[in-house]
């Protein structure tokens, strides 16, 4: 008997996070036959603003039986992208012209309960509002103390993931540092019309100030948010009592966005929230007995595209790895981490490439910064995220 691992049993790994990515991570463990515990310490998943799959994400997803998780009404068709970038006339890309078929515009709240419920069936203990607290290694595996409604508890595992965002909480108490690139924040909001808009393209237009966001989401309402530096953001957006009015006021510096919005009588559903947005990673993402996945590992500007769809990649990627590494396959970490770093390398040189086409503001900080010799290239500190 191994860290309370019945003789004979599968070796038993804890999932930290429940989101995209450790959702996925603990579905393909399951499915080879591990024990999976995911600790998520929300109570239940939350409304966010919402996001676009790219049809890229179609083949995982159908790998994975979860194809028809986008069939329900939750969730948007996306005819393709339409952007003012580089210029003032509005340029687009349909998806039809791929060979992938269409993205989506998905309710993250519908999405996320759909992958946990798909990860239940397959056998894995989920535990909603259960929060790890500490993690010590152990007769080689792991003791990790847990905080939930029910009191504390004590698991011992075989190995540990994190897929805990961007803060990154379990590796970073591991000794990991995270590496920031630049300062992006999103001040994003929902709004609702009357009469919603039909339009489901994708829409992203650049500014002086930095550059904006918008889709339509399956139930009317238009997830919008403002993307800039954080210490480029007006503080007025940081006070509840102002930030709906900074929101708005910067809302004017746009053409394309704001006739999207005043066409169809949009309102605010509730107060912009700030988010982080920041392309960054850790400094190291597995380490014995323990690896990192999804934004926890690597996190991307959002104007790659590469968002949930990475997440969910890399908790593929990463499950297949701790299966492997388990069966004595020593290897199996060395392989995710060159999966990750070309992964994280193709997506810095392509947020280059995107940046680099816009020249219309070269002294405006957020531009200047972005066109530099060097951009992406060297990080700018370890200052640890916000908690």
């Amino acid at each position: 008997m191994r860290n309370g691992q019945r003789l004979g049993s599968p070796p038993l790994v804890a999932v930290a996070g429940g989101g995209p990515a450790g959702a996925v991570a603990a579905l393909v463990l399951a499915r080879r036959g591990l024990r999976v515990v995911v600790l998520e310490s929300r109570a239940a998943p939350e409304r966010k603003v919402g996001e676009c799959l790219p049809p890229t994400l179609t083949r995982l997803l159908r790998d994975l039986g979860l194809e028809d998780l986008l069939q329900r009404g939750d969730h948007l068709r996306s005819l393709g992208n339409r952007s003012v970038w580089g210029s003032s006339v509005p340029g687009e890309r349909p998806f039809l012209a791929g060979t992938q078929g269409d993205g989506w515009h998905v309710d993250r709240l519908a999405f996320e309960t759909g992958l946990a419920e798909r990860a239940r069936a397959a056998g894995v203990d989920w535990r909603w509002g259960s929060r790890l607290t500490r993690c010590a290694a152990e007769d080689g595996g792991w003791r990790l103390e847990i905080e939930s409604s029910s009191g504390r508890e004590v698991l011992r595992t075989d190995f540990v993931a994190d897929a805990t965002g961007r803060p990154a909480h379990l590796a970073r108490r591991l000794g990991a540092r995270r590496l920031r690139y630049d300062r992006l924040v999103g001040a994003a909001a929902l709004l609702r019309s009357p009469a919603p808009a039909a339009d489901t393209y994708t829409l992203v237009e650049a500014v002086p100030s930095g550059w904006w966001y918008s889709a339509l989401l399956a139930d009317g309402r238009l997830a919008v948010a403002f993307m800039t530096d954080g210490d480029l953001l007006d503080r007025r957006f940081l006070v509840p009592e102002s930030g709906a009015a900074s929101w708005w006021s910067a809302l004017e510096e746009t053409g394309e966005t704001r006739a999207r919005v005043e066409r169809h009588g949009y309102g605010m559903a509730g107060p912009p929230r700030i988010l982080p947005a920041e392309t960054s990673r850790l400094d190291t993402i597995a380490g014995e007995g323990w690896l990192a996945l999804g934004d926890a590992a690597a996190a991307y500007d959002p104007l790659s595209s590469n968002g949930i769809g990475s997440a969910m990649g890399s908790g593929f990627y990463a499950a297949q790895a701790i299966a492997d590494t388990l069966a004595g396959h020593q290897e199996a970490q060395a392989a995710y981490l060159d999966l990750m770093q070309g992964a994280y390398g193709a997506c810095l040189d392509l947020q280059r490439h995107h940046y680099a086409r816009e020249k219309r503001w070269p002294e405006a900080p957020f531009w200047r910064r972005r066109q530099r010799a060097g951009y992406c290239l060297e990080p700018l500190g370890l200052e640890p995220l916000p908690s």
